[in-house]
């Protein structure tokens, strides 16, 4: 039997194999830009919120414990929920809305809350796509993502021919920014012009993809510190992340200012998030801190029930298992 190699080995084996040249472009984000990321992400943390996922059309969005007041204090009504839970195999949910304070259609995707989630999250498997030539993207977050897409694009589609005017939002964090990102592509792929806004994703693709999505306008990839989600999957097996990445540099609980997010261009970039080590189950408190970044609210913030936090450690650990276990049989099959 091949024994396993150790993830420091396989850490330093990527920053070997991927000398690819990278842009680094560091700026302080306007401030009108930064409220835009405190702003939006709040659709985001909406989004964990069971009464708005579950919710009948014209639900005015809610948080419960006053975590959203940008969308609490907007006009907003739900269009269409997304499958939850109790409908589909993947666990996948979300909702589209509709602001009318702001003249925005909301596509909000919730982030990873099940070991279903995680199953079907990180296969790590590159599968072709047809959302643009030569693209492939992650298997799980094709899956996911088809769980939903159809209602989900009818019910934009909807939107936009009742109020053309609106520009279209699409949010989400963690496994929900990487859904959102091929619901973005999605979108403007139908000709409409369509603002993604995600916190802590994944790679969703390969170079290709990548690419393609980059040399798209509107796309705000924010990271933060040593966020272990966004290092994954691998460079070493074929994936990219899009540019650029707003990279926050703040500590978790603090008032993040202008000169504390980086912009950082370049689809394989290590002077960001990438370059800040091996992903670690240590490092998850950076992954949870986006919302409270934003609007300063404890992890368990928004529960989708009682008892059920918007994130559980034991996911953060499968998913660091997966990692181990993908990246030893990439390494194994390159071997032979």
């Amino acid at each position: 039997m091949t024994p396993v190699l150790p993830l420091a080995i396989l850490w330093a084996f990527i920053f070997a194999c991927h000398a690819a040249p990278t842009v680094l472009a560091p700026s302080d984000v306007p401030v009108a830009q930064l409220h835009h990321f405190r702003s939006w992400v709040q659709y985001a943390a909406a989004a964990y919120c069971h009464d708005n996922t579950a919710a009948a059309p014209g639900h005015k969005l809610t948080c419960r414990v006053n975590n959203c007041p940008f969308v609490e204090e907007a006009d907003t009504a739900v269009l269409r929920t997304l499958p939850n839970s109790g409908l589909t195999l993947t666990d996948t949910t979300g909702f589209i809305a509709l602001d009318h304070t702001n003249q925005a259609i909301v596509l909000a995707i919730r982030g990873g809350t099940s070991a279903r989630n995680t199953f079907f999250e990180f296969n790590f498997f590159l599968v072709q796509t047809d959302l643009c030539r030569g693209c492939m993207v992650e298997k799980g977050f094709l899956t996911l993502w088809s769980a939903i897409r159809a209602e989900a694009l009818q019910a934009i589609e909807q939107a936009i021919a009742q109020n053309p005017n609106y520009e279209v939002i699409i949010v989400g964090h963690s496994l929900g920014a990487s859904l959102a990102t091929l619901a973005a592509v999605d979108v403007r792929k139908r000709g409409h012009t369509a603002t993604l806004y995600s916190f802590g994703s994944a790679r969703v693709g390969n170079r290709a993809f990548a690419a393609h999505v980059t040399a798209q306008t509107g796309n705000y990839r924010i990271t933060h510190t040593v966020d272990p989600v966004p290092k994954l999957p691998l460079v070493a097996m074929g994936y990219s992340h899009t540019s650029p990445e707003y990279w926050i540099t703040a500590p978790d609980n603090t008032t993040v200012e202008t000169d504390e997010i980086e912009v950082l261009t370049g689809l394989v970039n290590w002077n960001g998030n990438s370059g800040t080590g091996f992903p670690s189950p240590l490092d998850f408190h950076a992954h949870f801190w986006y919302l409270c970044a934003f609007v300063r609210v404890s992890e368990s913030s928004c529960r989708a029930r009682q008892g059920v936090t918007t994130h559980d450690t034991r996911w953060s650990f499968k998913v660091l298992l997966a990692l181990a276990s993908s990246g030893a049989s990439w390494l194994l099959d390159l071997e032979r």
